[in-house]
């Protein structure tokens, strides 16, 4: 009896098996595709890509893994602590190798969101071509940097936290909290994302008992990496902060447009007036370059460097806000042009580009010569096809637009929806979504994981909130790029991930056809609380809509 069973459980794992990769061949398909070209990529430019930031990483992780354990004052030390297993082994090829395999987790997980709410698997299997191709994303996977990761971590939160229909839970919330707490240890940038995740605990969250521990979950378990690290870099550094550099980033960023005309300076920050005029400035040039005022100036006597300089960069900010809003604008915008150019700042994608050659840095050969590690080889003839694909095939900016554009329009057609259902609830003073008056569930249980009282949320709901997390996180993890730094098409990389599930989330609601509850009630009293509510395209859990179980049954 017991092998019988057995057989039947591995016949039934057979079927399952088969099932879904009838349902998901496409997605599959593309999957296997994106590998090969991976392969490509890992066998094109060996042990990996390095950049000057690269350098730092490895370092410190070097560092790390001998027993100095002093944090980088340049840059997160999240991702070299990450690495530190790598740096034991000491091969370094194992870091782009298990990126690539990072790149197609996170092509995974955007497809897994979409499927769990209702999207049909070609229309998912769709969103996933940029993650999966896009060769921007292939490129900074074959290098030693934190983009890759940063993410994943990024996608992973908040597909944590929309994956069940019903209203989260302390478990889900909690987990979103520590992947972006995480994630802000291998960029600070990244810490603009909480607010995305705590306006959906807000909006789909009740009641607001509940809502209160949801969010105290969430930001309590952001903190714990976040505080962590400011505490280790204030053991290191003797400061909270995330980095020493704070001041530097945003001179670079204000000396494209400062003006000193006007401006009531101390005297020792008058060196610091950018001369040239603001056609010709450079502001990599104001950032790193060893000639920049903000590197030959003297600072005065119990100032620090960092200090005196970013104390003038908010002095220019608050005499020159709309010049300061345009060039943040301006980058921001920019991320969305047809062509990846070299950006508002001049700053060259040129190593963000797949070559026949590696683009010569002695000093940073040298650097992880001295780590024990070889300078990275390329081998002419797989590079010369990745070249000619990069030149040809990538996702033009207008296509995000786009997307962020339907996925917005998606949120207000939720919202209309959403009041005019609101509207139409039962005169009888009983909400037949399991409500009787009062707002209280008659039986007084917890349904579907809710407090007495607590409304349980139907797809519309869920879609619409679901899409809201996306389409706001896509909006606000490209705003800290371009209002502390110059333009990089680095930073552009969350709009392969996130935009896609926005828009897709968008357009399902769009494209529903809603029923309002009372309508339904009238035609169909004796109907269930799945068949009350209104009919989305974002179906129920895990159900895809083109599948005849994704398909709302008839009343």
């Amino acid at each position: 009896m017991v092998g019988l069973d057995r057989g039947a459980d591995e016949e039934s794992l057979k079927a399952r098996a088969r099932r879904g990769l009838r349902r998901h061949w496409m997605f599959a398909a593309l999957l296997v595709l994106a590998a090969g070209l991976r392969g490509v990529v890992f066998a094109a430019y060996h042990p990996a890509l390095i950049f000057p930031d690269s350098v730092r990483y490895l370092q410190y992780a070097h560092d790390f893994a001998t027993g100095h354990w002093s944090v980088d004052a340049l840059r997160q030390s999240g991702y070299s602590v990450l690495i530190v297993p790598v740096l034991l082994l000491h091969d370094m090829w194992i870091i782009p190798l298990v990126q690539h395999l990072v790149g197609l987790a996170t092509a995974g997980l955007v497809y897994a969101v979409l499927i769990r709410f209702g999207t049909p698997a070609w229309l998912a299997a769709v969103a996933t071509i940029g993650v999966l191709f896009d060769p921007l994303q292939l490129v900074l996977e074959q290098y030693v940097l934190t983009d890759t990761w940063t993410v994943f971590l990024l996608a992973a939160a908040l597909t944590v936290l929309v994956w069940r229909r019903d209203q989260p839970g302390w478990r889900r919330v909690a987990a979103c909290g520590l992947l972006l707490g995480v994630a802000v240890t291998f960029r600070d940038e990244e810490l603009i994302m909480i607010v995305p995740a705590a306006w959906y605990v807000l909006v789909a969250v009740r009641p607001w008992r509940r809502t209160i521990k949801r969010l105290g979950a969430l930001i309590g378990c952001f903190l714990i990496p976040v505080a962590g690290y400011l505490g280790w870099f204030d053991a290191s550094h003797g400061q909270w902060s995330f980095t020493t550099f704070s001041g530097a980033f945003l001179y670079g960023r204000v000396a494209d447009f400062a003006s000193c005309s006007g401006l009531n300076l101390p005297s020792y920050e008058r060196p610091l007036c950018p001369t040239q005029p603001p056609a010709l400035r450079n502001a990599d040039y104001y950032t790193w370059d060893p000639s920049s005022p903000q590197w030959t100036f003297t600072p005065p006597a119990g100032m620090s460097r960092d200090a005196v300089v970013e104390n003038f960069s908010l002095r220019i900010l608050l005499h020159q806000p709309l010049g300061y809003a345009e060039a943040v604008g301006r980058d921001f915008i920019y991320g969305f042009s047809p062509v990846r150019g070299a950006g508002p700042e001049k700053y060259s994608p040129a190593y963000l580009q797949f070559h026949t050659y590696i683009l010569p840095d002695p000093q940073a050969d040298a650097s992880i010569g001295a780590l024990g590690y070889q300078a990275p080889a390329v081998r002419p003839a797989l590079a010369g096809f990745l070249t000619d694909y990069g030149r040809w095939f990538y996702v033009p900016g207008p296509v995000f637009a786009a997307g962020l554009l339907l996925g917005l329009a998606g949120l207000v057609v939720g919202k209309r929806r959403a009041g005019r259902d609101r509207g139409g609830k039962d005169r009888v003073g009983k909400d037949r979504g399991d409500q009787d008056r009062g707002g209280k569930d008659r039986v007084g249980k917890d349904r579907g994981g809710q407090e007495r009282g607590g409304k349980r949320r139907g797809p519309a709901g869920a879609c619409r909130d679901a899409g809201l997390l996306f389409t706001v996180g896509a909006e606000l993890v490209l705003v800290p790029p371009a209002a502390f730094a110059t333009f990089d098409w680095r930073y552009q990389l969350p709009q392969l991930t996130l935009i896609p599930v926005a828009a897709i989330l968008g357009l399902n609601t769009i494209m529903s056809r809603p029923t309002s509850s009372s309508q339904r009630a009238k035609s169909n009293p004796e109907a269930g609380p799945k068949e009350q509510g209104q009919t989305f395209a974002c179906g129920g859990d895990g159900q895809d809509a083109g599948s005849p179980e994704g398909r709302p049954r008839p009343g």
